[in-house]
């Protein structure tokens, strides 16, 4: 396992949200284009899915004005097509396992403040792309996100890096056959 690589990886996962709270989708895309890049993807893998995940992000941010709204119909439409921007993804990088939904759900759950249902989600995509042979992996991965998602919102750059380099260290050290980040 490349401990650079997991740096590298941990710091643009990280960059990613505050891009984000920026609404620099263009670096966001660059960003996660890069990613995929340094997981080995090629070029057209990765910068079709740092796009798409861009879009995500972008039609995510669309569902919070319409939740906002109190339209619950425009909001989960919005959500699905999150979902089937990350379905993209994963076409684009041949996963065999879709955890897309679960991706889509952490973020709707994460925004509605519903910490049980994001946990679960945010745990059921990591243990569906890595398995139960690595069980006790994936409930580290999820603890990590935990993590990362509650000090952004204190806006800790540090330690959402801090934990990000972690999620990674713990995810390479296993060589998965499919990675459960989808952005």
């Amino acid at each position: 396992m490349n401990e650079n690589l997991a740096v590298t990886l941990g710091e643009l996962q990280a960059q990613i949200y505050w891009l984000h709270d920026a609404e620099n989708f263009a670096e966001l895309a660059s960003a996660a284009t890069t990613i995929y890049l340094k997981l080995g993807y090629t070029q057209q893998q990765a910068e079709k899915s740092g796009n798409l995940i861009s879009e995500a992000y972008k039609l995510s941010d669309e569902a919070v004005f319409a939740q906002k709204a109190g339209d619950f119909v425009k909001e989960m439409q919005f959500y699905h097509r999150v979902k089937d921007k990350f379905i993209q993804v994963e076409t684009t990088l041949g996963y065999q396992k879709s955890i897309a939904v679960h991706q889509m759900k952490w973020w709707m759950y994460f925004r509605h403040k519903r910490k049980y249902h994001t946990v679960i989600h945010l745990f059921l995509q990591n243990f569906q792309a890595l398995g139960l042979i690595k069980l006790i992996t994936a409930i580290k991965l999820t603890f990590y996100l935990m993590e990362i998602g509650r000090v952004h919102k204190s806006r800790d750059l540090e330690t959402t890096k801090n934990n990000a380099i972690k999620y990674w260290v713990a995810l390479l050290k296993i060589k998965p056959s499919q990675y459960p980040y989808i952005g």
